[in-house]
């Protein structure tokens, strides 16, 4: 590859010197025939200085002959001058080269005075040999002279020295000084040097050519040595460019006789450029010495900065090393233990005030310079070392060994019972220093743990952390486990425990497990029995070795609570059937294979008669029932089925791997004829009987809530249409639900959106057949039912807890509409039981009646018997406290409830109005008759008026005229109207006579 880009290169340069040398032979030749400038020689030699293989400059000079040829064939000249005029030009290419060579050492760098001179020398060689061998090729077809010679010496020469050190200068883009002439003048200086090479080429006046001279001065002086060389590229292609433009003076013999106007103009060029570009170097060596002193002075200004900085930290450290030192000797000084430093003889050098203090009674032999073995034989003699009783020489041996080879720490006691844990240590010089730390409160700290350890109430052991070799036992664990403290000794920790331990961190190495929390582990006494422990384990030193504290607990009976009550939150406390909860697990199982393929289904029972028999017989026989239906229920199933219960008398059945949907529906009929049977409760037989709710998966569904809630549904269906009996969950019960859910929706938005109105039925006296007042009556015009009944939406307005709210509205509407009516009439108002077991029922009566600005005689309240015998007590205080605001009550629908007499007298009720289904009998019933004239007779005791309703025939209204009754109301009178024909009722009555034809 590197072969392929030398190659390219090498042939560019010969196309570069073949469009130059054709330019110049073809277009600027003399009346010799000769070019004026040749700057093709100038270009090869540029790129063989700058080639750096041999190789390559080889390419380049064959590769330029050849170029060389073409361009003189292109130039008309004949074949042999051609060719020997090429090689007398590859010739002086390579002559100059080589004298270069011989001169300087490459790399050649065109930078010096010294360097231009061998460059001109080499030039000038080549140049000549080139010129004389021209000549001698000129001579074969015409006469020799001088100004052939001398034109070929010039123009060569042009086009060495002007061409080759500008391409090398800009190849190399060499350093130089940096140049600061503006722009413009560097511009200005090339265009007067255009202008000047101008008129010097084309005028015949050859001494204008020194008119360079001051341009060059200047490009030398103001732009340095490369804008120089620049300057004479300039020139050589001024002159290619005039002399081919025919821009040239005249070929007049000069006054010395020898050169041409032409060749006088090449010669005095070659001057100025030989005058300039010395000029230039000179003028750039002194630009660069210049900078090199300057750089020489700023360094040595720097060094000697340095040198000041360097100063400067030095005496900055030795202060800081006095410091240190002086805090060192302070830190030492106040540190709470005891410090000694000892020569490499054992010498004392220094020591803090804790030393001398812990050896006061030999402080005397605490001397710079004096042995410690000295003085430690004089503490022996002074019995300073108690440990050393009886055994003086062996004790100091013991006591100079480690001195001498310092080794683990080592304790030592004095006579004062402090104890110190002595460390030592060579320093690299062979000194020694020691510490003294006073360990007195920690072996007393030990000492309690001992104590601690051997009373403990847990059992405890000390186990090696290697073989987990039992070390040590206390008094808890020989009396727990049965062993001898002589028993333990012999035994491992694996011998009394089943299993391994996770043992707590060792250095950097961590086990798998955390043993911050407790461990359960098995362990055996000496009897065989074992027990559930559970032990902590921490680390600890025993006797100096790596060691094991083991605290166990005995959780055996804790263990068997744990697993009692983990049994009790999944089964049924009474029997002992499984719960709510592990039926969701079995379920969740169930439905995983339901999912497959498997065909399950859940079964829910509820106890028909069960709240009759709790009721009856007491709580202690119902539990005894559900015991015995439990049981039945178990022995009816599978072990792979499940019987829970869910609640009260609830119970649900899970059967799994079903062949057929028949399979369960037999199932079903088999559980209610064993819950049908006789149960023997104390001396009574009781029947209870059930009924069943049917869900399967993955018919039905194969998500547990959802299938529980389907099974929930054909329960409800079940007892609903008959007990006991069994409902299979149809689609359609689901559809009826989810239409009740619609409906409840479309009943609190109802309510929200105030979509009821009220419509009104009078209420005529029966004497005067004038109506005195009007019951209000909601209807609700619903969007996909119609006009929909009170019965179809009261019910679910209570269930929602929506009633109270709807109540009061009602409330509020008729007071409102009632101030519209004639000032004799009144509003009838029907309360359910929620309304008025509400705190806030009377509040909103207040608030009707002032909303309003209705009298509150003109208001009545109608409760039902059923509403007042929910809490007598809660409704007599409530209807009180409305009476006394000046509202009348009445009892609505007398003699469909409990008829007590009671609640007449405890409620302050001013009315009674007589069901509709006594009123319907009338005609055809005597008995009908009689209650109607009992009730009328007992109103007018208790001085009650009485209202009949659902008067629909004359025949009707004319009984209940006979016997008494005070009011009614009825379709023989009026339908309930909306409010703005009551109002035309009320101010036009009509005859009653008229409206029963």
């Amino acid at each position: 590859m590197a072969d392929h880009d030398g190659l390219v290169r090498a042939a560019a340069v010969a196309v570069v010197f073949g469009v130059v040398a054709y330019l110049s032979a073809a277009l600027t030749q003399n009346s010799d025939g000769i070019a004026t400038v040749w700057p093709a020689n100038g270009v090869a030699l540029a790129a063989i200085i700058l080639a750096r293989q041999r190789w390559r400059r080889h390419q380049i000079m064959a590769l330029t002959l050849i170029a060389n040829i073409i361009a003189n064939v292109l130039a008309h000249r004949g074949l042999g001058a051609n060719i020997g005029f090429a090689l007398s030009n590859t010739l002086e290419i390579y002559v100059a080269f080589h004298v270069l060579r011989l001169m300087e050492a490459e790399p050649f760098e065109f930078r010096s005075v010294r360097f231009l001179k061998s460059f001109s020398i080499a030039a000038i060689a080549g140049s000549v040999i080139a010129a004389a061998i021209a000549t001698f090729i000129v001579a074969t077809y015409e006469p020799i002279t001088l100004h052939v010679f001398t034109s070929w010496l010039f123009a060569d020469l042009l086009g060495l020295l002007t061409v080759t050190p500008a391409v090398v200068r800009l190849r190399q883009s060499q350093l130089a000084p940096s140049w600061t002439a503006p722009k413009w003048e560097t511009f200005a200086l090339f265009a007067a040097l255009s202008a000047t090479m101008v008129l010097v080429v084309g005028l015949p006046q050859p001494f204008l050519a020194f008119l360079i001279m001051p341009v060059l001065v200047l490009i030398a002086c103001r732009l340095g040595p490369n804008a120089t060389s620049a300057a004479t590229l300039l020139m050589s292609a001024a002159v290619l460019a005039c002399t081919a433009g025919g821009l040239e003076g005249g070929q007049h013999i000069t006054a010395f006789a020898v050169l041409t106007d032409i060749q006088l103009m090449q010669l005095l060029i070659l001057t100025a450029f030989l005058t300039v570009m010395p000029l230039a170097e000179t003028i750039d060596s002194q630009a660069r010495l210049q900078e090199r002193l300057s750089a020489e002075i700023a360094l040595r200004d720097e060094l000697n900065d340095h040198l000041q900085a360097q100063e400067h930290a030095i005496s900055t450290q030795k202060s800081e090393l006095e410091k240190a030192h002086n805090r060192l000797k302070e830190a030492i000084e106040i540190l709470p233990e005891g410090i000694v430093i000892l020569d490499a003889d054992n010498r004392y050098v220094a020591w803090n005030k804790k030393y001398a203090q812990i050896y006061h009674r030999a402080i005397d032999t605490i001397v710079v310079g004096r042995s410690l073995e000295e003085a430690v034989r004089i503490g022996l003699d002074r019995q300073m070392y108690p440990e050393a009783f009886g055994r003086e020489e062996a004790w100091l041996a013991e006591r100079l060994k480690n001195l001498r080879t310092p080794a683990a720490p080592h304790e030592q006691l004095l006579d004062d019972g402090r104890c110190y844990l002595i460390e030592e240590c060579r320093t690299s010089e062979g000194g020694l220093i020691s510490l003294r730390i006073d360990i007195t409160e920690m072996k007393q700290r030990e000492a309690s743990i001992r104590l601690l350890f051997e009373n403990n109430p847990l059992p405890m052991f000390v186990v090696s952390r290697d073989r987990m070799a039992i070390l040590a036992v206390n008094k808890a664990a020989v009396s727990h486990y049965g062993y001898t403290r002589r028993d333990f000794s012999r035994l491992s920790l694996g011998d009394i425990q089943n299993g391994e331990l996770l043992l707590p961190f060792e250095g950097n190495v961590q086990n798998t497990g955390q043993t911050d929390d407790p461990q359960l582990c098995k362990h055996y006494r000496r009897d065989g029995r074992s027990m559930e422990v559970e032990v902590y384990v921490r680390p600890l030193v025993h006797d100096g070795r790596d060691a094991l504290l083991i605290a166990a607990i005995d959780v055996t009976e804790r263990r068997k609570a744990d697993r009692k009550a983990a049994y009790m939150a999944r089964h049924d406390a009474l029997t002992s059937l499984p719960n709510r909860h592990l039926l969701a697990e079995r379920m969740q199982l169930a439905m995983a294979r339901a999912k497959r393929g498997d065909r399950m289904a859940l079964l829910l029972v509820d106890l028909d008669n069960f709240k009759v028999v709790n009721d009856t017989l007491g709580h202690a026989a119902g539990d005894e029932l559900l015991q015995v239906m439990a049981d039945r229920l178990t022995k009816t199933l599978r072990e792979t089925d499940t019987v829970a219960r869910l609640g009260g008398d609830e119970f649900a059945v899970l059967v799994v791997d079903l062949d057929h949907p028949s399979s369960a529906t037999k199932l079903a009929q088999r559980l209610i004829g064993i819950l049908s049977e006789p149960v023997r409760i104390g001396t009574k037989d009781v029947v209870c009987g059930g009924s069943v709710g049917i869900a399967m998966a993955p018919d039905h569904s194969c998500d547990p809530i959802e299938l529980f809630r389907l099974a929930d549904l054909a329960l409800y269906a079940a007892k609903e249409d008959q007990r006991g009996t069994y409902r299979l969950f149809e689609r359609e019960l689901d559809a009826k639900v989810k239409a009740r859910n619609l409906l409840e929706t479309e009943v609190r938005d109802a309510i929200n959106n105030n979509q009821f109105e009220l419509h009104y039925q009078p209420i005529f006296c029966v004497q005067t057949m004038i109506p005195v007042g009007a019951e209000a009556l909601l209807r609700w015009k619903h969007p996909r039912l119609g006009l929909a009944s009170p019965a179809d939406f009261i019910p679910i307005a209570e269930e929602i807890g929506m009633i109270a709210e709807l109540g009061a509205k009602v409330l509020r509407q008729a007071c409102k509409e009632a101030m519209s009516w004639p000032e004799h009439t009144s509003i009838s108002v029907n309360v359910s039981a929620i309304e008025l077991e509400a705190e806030s029922f009377v509040d909103t009566v207040k608030i009707a009646l002032a909303e309003s600005g209705l009298p509150s005689h003109r208001l009545i309240i109608e409760v039902t018997e059923s509403t007042i015998m929910k809490d007598v007590q809660l409704a007599t205080h409530i209807l009180r406290q409305v009476c006394d605001l000046g509202v009348e009550i009445a009892m609505d629908d007398f003699g469909t409830g409990y008829s007590s007499l009671s609640s007449l007298t405890k409620v302050p009720f001013q009315k009674i109005k007589i069901d509709r289904s006594f009123v319907r009998d009338l005609a055809i019933s005597m008995e009908a008759r009689a209650i109607l004239s009992t009730i009328v007779e007992l109103a007018r005791t208790l001085g009650m008026r009485t209202t009949a309703e659902g008067v629909e025939t004359a025949e009707q209204f004319e009984i209940v005229k006979d016997y008494g009754c005070t009011l009614a109301q009825g379709f023989l009178f009026h339908r309930p109207q909306p409010a703005e024909t009551i109002r035309e009722i009320f101010a036009a009555p009509q005859d009653i006579q008229q409206n029963a034809a």
